[in-house]
């Protein structure tokens, strides 16, 4: 029985030391708010930065909100997301929204560190 449970500690033991931990998987990602139509950086406009992780439900994929950032005075954001997961963007401002999505359920496209998304934003307001 001594053998049995030592040969079983060795094993979880070097199955954990593969794994990376969390603070491994922390990339840097900047979200940048875009607008539409002049498709230049929204200055100045300091929009909220939604995020949301892909997590699993009973039928469908879920999404839990993560956070909320503020742009700041040159319309982008900087955030801390773990590689191994898929994330939804969302940026929403006086009378504009926009978001983009980097998740199985949308696209197999993963989240590199560094990388920049930039973020359409249209406006709400009837012209």
């Amino acid at each position: 029985m001594k053998i049995l449970a030592c040969v079983f500690m060795l094993a979880l033991s070097i199955s954990n030391c593969t794994k990376k931990t969390d603070l491994e998987n922390q990339i840097n990602v900047k979200i940048n708010s875009i607008d539409g139509e002049t498709k230049k950086r929204r200055v100045g406009a300091f929009d909220t930065v939604e995020v949301r992780m892909e997590g699993i439900g009973y039928l469908m994929k879920t999404f839990s909100k993560v956070g909320e950032y503020v742009t700041d005075s040159t319309g982008s954001v900087k955030i801390k997301v773990d590689c191994t997961k898929g994330y939804r963007f969302m940026v929403s401002g006086s009378n504009v929204y926009g978001s983009e999505s980097f998740a199985k359920a949308f696209t197999n496209e993963k989240l590199k560190d560094g990388q920049e998304v930039n973020i359409e934003v249209i406006s709400l307001e009837k012209r």
